[in-house]
């Protein structure tokens, strides 16, 4: 990568809370944003369930939030989150975190500033919710004629924070966060934009989708979880991946100064349309990052992994990481979806945040419920450990035989 790309703004909200000093205090803390819902919290067939929950948001507050995360902002950068949806209006939250951490807060129509929005199929509940209307309507919402697609997350969110750059929506199933960041470097590389906004918001899923999801045994099992944690990854009693409701933003500059800057961001396919893991797949795509860093694997302090705490999946990147990773006498493991759930379209970019506050911050968070390891790897323990990180990687794997890896560097 010949153009030095940084990170000079992140922003989350999770089920630890708005803002990555609350997303900092739990990783720091190990504290679990994972409980049991209510019936009706999720959509699903079986209550109860388990899931991460971000804290509700009305349109007052999300005002006052982006208000005072960006003072300079005016009633046009509101107009677009009017009666939107909550998805939509958690990715505004984090983005103008985002925003407002790399100092732009001007919020004025920007040409060098570029747009992605992480994920496919972001809205299928709304669209559950049309089909339901037609049985007693005649018609669907006036507004589903072109919210519907995926793209007006992009068009909603230019609106507010003044993106006239380059824009994509960019899908990967689970990898669709890196997918996202990999767009967005090349978009910076490629010299189309000076800086890079990339929102990750929480996939808006319906019965439908929970269901299929259920179907193929990808969710925790009630069966299988007991009283231990929910959320195991790499654990032998993992039974399947917890929601968790979260969005994630990211601006990405053409500078040399940042929080990490972006060693190398790799993507690539296993020629299948498939939801198995490809053991061959993880352990390419997670070299090829090295190279294109000019790294060794003995380079890397830590690896953030994808890990979702579904038993094959977790045993293929374990063993993958294991290869590649033979001769790292300084690596450590751990995985962010043992605390806040999987995010789905925006776990990359939640976990990237959840990476770079590590690497500030000077510890590792822990691996709560890790006792029974699906194999021997250098795990992070029970309890966060102070740590300097220079070199993380992050990894992503994704339905369709999607393999994402970055390398973040911090000087």
């Amino acid at each position: 990568m010949t153009v030095r790309i940084s990170i000079s703004g992140m922003g989350a909200v999770t089920g630890l809370g708005f803002g990555v000093p609350a997303l900092a205090e739990g990783l720091a803390a190990g504290g679990s944003a994972i409980r049991r819902l209510n019936p009706g919290e999720i959509p699903s067939l079986a209550a109860p369930r388990w899931a991460a929950i971000a804290p509700d948001l009305d349109e007052n507050t999300l005002r006052g939030r982006i208000a005072a995360l960006l003072p300079q902002a005016v009633e046009r950068n509101f107009r677009a989150l009017r009666g939107g949806r909550r998805s939509i209006w958690l990715g505004a939250l984090a983005a103008a975190e985002a925003m407002a951490m790399a100092g732009r807060e001007a919020v004025q129509p920007d040409e060098q500033l570029g747009l992605v929005v992480a994920g496919n199929n972001l809205f299928p509940a709304y669209t559950a919710a049309m089909v339901t209307r037609l049985t007693y309507a005649p018609r669907p919402e006036p507004r589903y004629g072109y919210e519907m697609f995926d793209s007006h997350a992009v068009g909603v969110l230019s609106a507010v924070f003044g993106c006239r750059g380059a824009g994509a929506t960019v899908g990967a199933a689970s990898a669709s966060g890196l997918a996202a960041l990999v767009a967005a470097v090349d978009m910076l590389a490629a010299g189309r934009v000076s800086r890079c906004l990339v929102v990750g918001l929480p996939t808006d899923f319906g019965v439908a989708e929970w269901a299929g999801l259920d179907l193929i045994g990808a969710l925790g099992d009630e069966r299988r979880i007991g009283n231990g944690p929910a959320s195991r990854p790499f654990d032998a009693a993992a039974s399947g991946f917890i929601p968790g409701e979260a969005a994630a933003a990211l601006l990405l500059e053409r500078s040399d100064v940042g929080l990490a800057h972006i060693a190398a961001a790799e993507l690539t396919l296993d020629g299948t349309h498939l939801p198995a893991p490809n053991p061959e797949g993880e352990t390419r795509v997670m070299r090829r990052a090295c190279d294109a860093a000019g790294l060794t694997p003995a380079d890397i302090d830590l690896i953030s992994a994808h890990a979702t705490s579904t038993p094959l999946g977790d045993r293929v990147e374990a063993d993958a990481i294991a290869t590649v990773f033979a001769e790292a006498p300084n690596l450590l493991v751990n995985a962010t979806k043992g605390l806040i759930g999987h995010a789905l379209n925006a776990a990359g970019l939640v976990e990237t945040v959840a990476t770079l506050i590590q690497m500030r911050d000077g510890f590792v968070h822990p691996n709560i419920g890790l006792v029974d390891p699906v194999r021997p790897l250098p795990y992070a323990g029970a309890v966060a450990v102070r740590r300097p990180t220079r070199r993380a990687m992050k990894t992503a794997f994704g339905f369709g035989g999607f393999n994402a890896a970055l390398i973040l560097e911090k000087e």
